[in-house]
Formats: C-alpha cells, structure tokens, sequence
C-alpha cells in the first residue's frame, strides 16, 4: 500500500486526462458518473491511507484528493455539457491549490503584511498557550481553537501580499476568511466569511449545478452541499484523529446545513449584534462535535503541526498565560 500510494499523484493526473477526452464526451450519465467516482474512490483510498495521525499534512492530502473528485464530478458528470478547453478543466481541478483571482481589493499590500505579522504573532501566542494545557472539548477551548484558526491565515495574507506585489495589483489569491467574527447569520459564516476556498468550491461544483441542472431548491442544495462537507470531514476524523464513529463530525456539518436552511424560511432579521451573538453561540454549542476532535488531541496535535516562525527572534512574543481554561 505504501508503494501504491507514492504513484497516487501520477494516477490523478491520468485519471483528470481520462476524464476529459474519454469519459466527458460520454452522453450517458450513469456511465460518466461511474468511470469518474470509481476511479476517484479508488485513488483517495489508497492515497489516504495508512496517513500519519495528528499531521495538518496528512488533513491537506485528504482535502485536496475530495476537492479534486468534488470538481471531476461536477465538471464531467453534473455539466457536462459546458464547454471547456483542456486548458480551462486543468484550471478549474487545480483552481483550489493557487485560487488566484482579479484584485479588487482597496487595501495597500502593506495592510496584508501587516495583517500577516499581526495574526503570526497571535497564531504563536495560542500555539503556545495550548501545548502547556491538557487536552479537553470545553467551550472555553473551542473559542480558544476558533481564534487560532483565524489567525492561522497569516500565510495566505503572506502569499495575497506577495502576489499583488509580483502582479502590480493586477491578481491576487482568494483570501480564506473574511472576519468570520462579524458573522451576524449561519448562512453569512459558511457562505461568504469563513473557509472561502472551499466554499466556492461546494458552491461552483455542487450547490450551483444541482440548482442548474436538476432543479434542486435552495435548501436542498444547499443541504447537498453540506452533506459533501461533512463526508469529508467525516472521512478526516477517522483517517487523522482515529475516531471509532465518523457519524459526530457528519452530525456536525449537517446540523449547519440545517441551520442555513432555517435561517433562510425564517422572517425574523435580528439587529447586528444580537445576529452575531446568536451565530457564535450554535457554533460554539454545536462545536464539540467536530472541533473537539483537535482540542481533545491536543497537546500532541500542537507540537506536531507547530507554527512557522515560532521562535523567530524578530518577531514579538506575547506573554503566555499561566492558566488553562476549563
């Protein structure tokens, strides 16, 4: 197996080929959606598995394997009828690894910089705050875990600053969060706010053609894509974290696909800070289901996947609290 998945990469990229000029033209639409699922299937197992516990690298893999089936799917099987060159199907597969787009943005490069020093300091600060506690799913360490999440973009604010500079402004890379805290809603947090790539991943591949091409409603598509969501992540709590069940991390996802869903057939628009406080406040009861799966790991999960530039002696160490939250 371990010999298999080191030729894994090599059998994507015939699979993607075979795709495109052999099962994309394919007018029947269960035969496209088994030449494309099987082999994906096929790949992801073996290139997932026997992956070491606890490694944000590890986690990456599996991500990239279902993002790369989530895009065959959509563009061999849900719209295979939109035309496409070689050039733009490779684009389009690989689009989450360097998810360039045109700058808009009306911020100088030197906020992104900044913006990068100030969550590294902060990424750290947490970092070392978490590897002196025990481990633990307490609603003090999910918001503990919230923050060091958010402020763990400080590369992808490194790599905006660094593309708009290498562009003159021209290009830049979509960002991953964007103040997911400000969220007033559900909807707006997974939507518009936090995981961004992903997200429009789900919402181009999966929400977008279903509600195209087989006239799924809203809600149910947005449910589908939810569903997506959470098999994946079902599949990283077992293959990186051991778990015995899958079903909490699903529970999860669904539960805020569900919510989505509610929000939008309710009439009732709370004023802005009551909107955010009500959000955070499912995020977090609803957290232990899945976040907690890297809070009860830590220590061990920490020091394995340990912050570039942690003892950077440039950089401003913050004080490390003395405490652990309960």
């Amino acid at each position: 197996m371990a010999i298999l998945s080191k030729i894994v990469p090599i059998g994507w990229l015939a699979h993607i080929g075979a795709c495109f000029y052999l099962v994309r033209p394919l007018r029947t639409f269960s035969y496209r959606t088994f030449l494309t699922i099987i082999p994906c299937g096929i790949l992801t197992f073996v290139g997932c598995s026997n992956l070491p516990l606890l490694h944000m690298s590890s986690m990456m893999i599996i991500v990239f394997y279902w993002i790369m089936t989530i895009r065959l799917f959509h563009l061999i099987v849900l719209s295979s009828e939109q035309t496409l060159s070689l050039r733009s199907f490779i684009g389009k597969i690989f689009w989450f690894f360097i998810p360039v787009i045109e700058c808009q943005s009306n911020y100088p490069v030197m906020f992104d910089i900044l913006l990068a020093i100030v969550k590294l300091m902060l990424n750290n600060w947490i970092f070392q705050w978490f590897i002196n506690c025990g481990p633990s799913d307490s609603y003090a360490k999910m918001a503990m875990f919230y923050v060091f999440l958010c402020t763990g973009t400080y590369v992808v604010d490194a790599q905006i600053a660094l593309v708009r500079l290498i562009t003159r402004n021209k290009y830049t890379l979509e960002s991953f969060n964007n103040v997911p805290i400000l969220s007033r809603s559900i909807r707006e947090f997974w939507g518009s706010r936090y995981n961004r790539v992903v997200g429009s991943v789900l919402r181009e591949s999966i929400f977008e053609p279903l509600r195209r091409s087989f006239s799924f409603s809203p809600p149910s598509a947005a449910i589908a894509s939810f569903v997506v969501s959470g098999l994946l992540h079902a599949h990283v709590s077992i293959a990186i974290f051991g778990v015995s069940s899958p079903l909490p991390a699903f529970t999860f996802f669904l539960l805020q696909g569900i919510a989505c869903c509610a929000e939008a057939y309710c009439p009732i628009v709370l004023p802005k800070p009551i909107g955010i406080a009500v959000t955070h406040m499912f995020l977090l009861l609803t957290a232990p289901l899945y976040v907690g799966l890297f809070t009860r790991a830590a220590p061990n999960f920490f020091v394995l996947n340990a912050p570039s530039l942690l003892n950077a002696k440039w950089l401003p160490q913050l004080p490390v609290p003395k405490f652990c939250p309960k």
